[in-house]
């Protein structure tokens, strides 16, 4: 490992000894990230490597060095690389806002058991799983309590992980999650990018075997890119699916809009492109917007195939939680 970086990771592993590989591998891309080419998982199999938990197998060549005369030198850039995050071939039940503590208990359960009757093999959680409100920067009337919060997000993860026992799980983060850097940004900046301000080390998910991405990150199935939503602003003139067509010009699934909605048009090749907007799992009628919106419940079941292919099947719950 080059240019010192084998010391940033060992010092890191050394600060913070507590913390788990991807918590410590996060750190070290917040403070060094383009010395590791912006790579988390790069960051994180060199982690493991210098606790000896990959063996000399487990080595990677983390860089390149940059060769220059004299004294003078390329400045490093503070360009942030977001890797897309590839699904594994199988059938996935896509969860995307729900909010929790503000989360539906009737449309999640719909939800579930669909899932498991279509005996899916993972779980995506599209953004916008916690709600964060404690840490808002938008006022509210109703109490504060980030402590509670996390505890009823925690039980949450229980009971998916009680209904679909073992099951790979995948969290994106969306906007609502990242309330908390921000928070830190704007409270306490002189915390931020410490290892403990980290959402997926604030709620243990590696030790729960749950994949945390980063924020705004894609997530491809097969050739489907899959985003939140805030990644770019998306307009809801006719429906938030065209919007997504009309910004992603590819396939793609977006949720976010709290809208179930689909949109197909055909490029010049002749080549069908359909775009998607997942409905929530969350309380309809927020005190911030309780009329006049045009949310609905929903969630998607995405079949990746190994060559790429996927097939989407994109539901709405109606009011009676039936799946329609």
């Amino acid at each position: 490992m080059a240019d010192g970086r084998i010391e940033i990771v060992r010092e890191a592993i050394r600060r913070f000894p507590q913390y788990p590989d991807r918590t410590i591998a996060r750190h070290i891309l917040n403070s060094h990230g383009p010395l590791f080419d912006g790579s988390l998982e790069k960051i994180r199999s060199s982690v493991r490597y210098c606790r000896g938990k990959n063996g000399a197998k487990g080595r990677e060549n983390i860089g390149s060095r940059i060769i220059t005369k004299g004294d003078v030198t390329m400045p490093k850039t503070w360009r942030r690389v977001r890797n897309p995050y590839k699904l594994a071939p199988g059938r996935w039940l896509v969860l995307a806002d729900v909010h929790v503590p503000f989360h539906e208990p009737k449309p999640i359960e719909a939800a579930i058991k669909y899932g498991q009757d279509q005996k899916v093999t993972g779980i995506l959680f599209n953004g916008d799983l916690q709600d964060c409100a404690a840490v808002s920067f938008w006022p509210s009337e109703q109490r504060r309590d980030f402590d509670r919060e996390i505890e009823a997000l925690l039980d949450f993860l229980d009971f998916i992980e009680h209904e679909f026992p073992g099951l790979p799980k995948v969290y994106k983060p969306g906007n609502h999650e990242y309330r908390l850097p921000r928070y830190y940004a704007a409270r306490a900046p002189e915390l931020l990018g410490l290892a403990s301000d980290a959402f997926d080390s604030v709620l243990g998910l590696e030790d729960r075997g749950i994949e945390f991405l980063q924020y705004k990150q894609i997530v491809m199935a097969g050739k489907l890119p899959i985003v939140h939503g805030d990644e770019f602003r998306i307009s809801r003139t006719v429906n938030p699916a065209r919007g997504l067509f009309l910004r992603a010009k590819t396939w793609a699934l977006c949720s976010h809009c709290h809208t179930t909605s689909e949109h197909t048009a055909k490029d010049l090749k002749g080549t069908l492109l359909t775009t998607w907007s997942t409905g929530a799992l969350c309380d309809l009628s927020p005190d911030y917007n309780p009329f006049g919106n045009d949310w609905c419940w929903g969630f998607a079941i995405v079949d990746v195939e190994k060559n790429g292919g996927f097939i989407v099947e994109n539901h709405r719950i109606l009011p009676s939680g039936k799946v329609a």
